[in-house]
This record gives C-alpha cells, sequence and structure tokens, in this order.
C-alpha cells in the first residue's frame, strides 16, 4: 500500500485454499499450512523458517534471507488482501492520505504511541477525510453491491471522485501542513467515549447506534461490544469488527495529547 518503513514485514496471501473466510480454521487450512511450512523448509537456502500460527487466522512467518525481510504467508482468506486492494484505490483518489498515514507511522514511532498502527493511522485518516468531504465514504463505494463473501462485501465500485463532487487535495508543502493541522485538532477533540470512527458510513455515528446501523445480513453474526473499550473503531470490510481493541484508556489519552502539541507545532 506504500506506507511501509524499512523494517516493515511483508504480508503475503497465497492462493491455495477456498478463499471463503470463516471464523475458524478448517481442516483444509491446518494442512496447506503443513504444505506451505515444507516447501518452505526445502528451500532453505532462500527461506528462513521462523514458526507458524494457529488462531483465527493460521500464517507461516518467514525470513526472505537475501532481503532480510520478514514475510507473513496466510492462505486462508483472501479477505486482508481485497481490503488492501480497496486502501490502495482510495491513496489513489485521494494520494495526500497515504503521506498523512507514512507521517502518522513517523510520529507514532518518534513517541512510543506503540498501540497506534499502521492500519488504525490508515482508518483514522480515511474517516478524517470522509467527515471533512474529501473521501467518499465506504458504503457510497459499495452502493448496491452484493456480498461476494457472506455477509461481506470486499469488492468496489471504481468511481472518480469528481462522481461525488470531491477534488483531489493538492501536494504541497502548504496543504499538508494545513490538513495535518486539522487532523490533529479534529482527534484531539474527537468525543471517543460518545462517538465511534466510521469509515464505512463517512459520518458521525454514536456508540449506541453502531450495532444497529448495520445491514441486515449481520444478523446472528458477533457484533462490536460498544461498551468494552476506550475507542470504537469500525474495520473498512468488518464492519462487525473494532479495530482498536487494543487501544488502552492510557494509550488513547497519550495519542490525544501528542495530538494537541502537534496542532501547535505545526
Amino acid at each position: 500500500m506504500g506506507v511501509g518503513v524499512e523494517h516493515s514485514d511483508l504480508d503475503l496471501y497465497l492462493s491455495i485454499g477456498s478463499g471463503l473466510y470463516s471464523e475458524k480454521p478448517s481442516k483444509d487450512d491446518f494442512q496447506n499450512q503443513v504444505k506451505v511450512v515444507e516447501a518452505i523448509k526445502r528451500n532453505s537456502s532462500k527461506w528462513a523458517f521462523i514458526r507458524k500460527t494457529s488462531g483465527r487466522l493460521p500464517l507461516v512467518i518467514v525470513r526472505h534471507k537475501a532481503l532480510n525481510i520478514r514475510c507473513d504467508i496466510s492462505f486462508s482468506t483472501k479477505m486482508t488482501y481485497d481490503q488492501n486492494q480497496l486502501v490502495k484505490y482510495i491513496f489513489s483518489l485521494q494520494p495526500i492520505a497515504r503521506y498523512m498515514v507514512i507521517y502518522l507511522r513517523g510520529l507514532s514511532h518518534r513517541y512510543q504511541i506503540r498501540k497506534f498502527r499502521a492500519h488504525i493511522h490508515i482508518l483514522m485518516v480515511i474517516y478524517f477525510l470522509q467527515v471533512h468531504h474529501k473521501l467518499p465514504s465506504i458504503f457510497d463505494l459499495q452502493f448496491g453491491l452484493s456480498p461476494n463473501i457472506f455477509p461481506w462485501i470486499t469488492n468496489y465500485k471504481n468511481l472518480g471522485l469528481s462522481h461525488f463532487d470531491m477534488t483531489p487535495i493538492p501536494l504541497n508543502e502548504g496543504e499538508a501542513r494545513s490538513i495535518m493541522k486539522s487532523f490533529f485538532n479534529y482527534y484531539c477533540g474527537f468525543n471517543f467515549e460518545l462517538l465511534v470512527v466510521c469509515p464505512w458510513l463517512g459520518r458521525q455515528v454514536q456508540r449506541d447506534e453502531l450495532n444497529s446501523l448495520l445491514p441486515n445480513r449481520f444478523q446472528g453474526y458477533r457484533l462490536i461490544n460498544t461498551a468494552r473499550h476506550p475507542m470504537i473503531l469500525q474495520d473498512l470490510v468488518h464492519l462487525n469488527q473494532n479495530k482498536a481493541y487494543s487501544i488502552e484508556i492510557t494509550d488513547l489519552e497519550y495519542f490525544k495529547q501528542i495530538c494537541g502539541q502537534q496542532e501547535k507545532n505545526i
């Protein structure tokens, strides 16, 4: 997606399974995991096997020796791959979004805001630009489409910004400073206790109404516990997942403090 840094891992999706999503890995997933491990070990001159993981998404973690890059190989579902394609498309609509994420990644590293990882920055940047009428909502990009990995929709319509009466933000120093100052001001004053970050709808959504706004196709699926976590950050595709589940109140308060400082310094 163009937001990696020197020591970033590389996520690889290996298309050898059904590609369907399941809350629990299947027998085939674990059999494929064994095949991948065996293939890596047969190519020990190029790859170093580190470990394999289980859980909801089985992985094979390896290191490419020549490039010294750690790679997380998945093979049970292509939803993450599809979501990354959606993010790349959004970045192509509003290129400054990618640079905002890169800046925020550097900021998190400098101030040791460890819980705010790249995917958190991506969702927060997209939502910020949506509520400021610089990007369409995911709902608008998927309007009229049917679930392709039930109950989720991972594809999108290829519509330009002009379709939504929007224009790209110019890529220059003045605009970059202005948009980042506005970003820090917005999240410094964001009422996380009452509101959620919702890129799917791209507008203000209260905690107590989020689950009721989900499409009927999510009936019977586990929903977001909107009362449990200090920050609710709805996923782009997994609409019933909170990507900020690991962020604690101290993390959030520190992030808002840094936002306040950065707004004054820009």
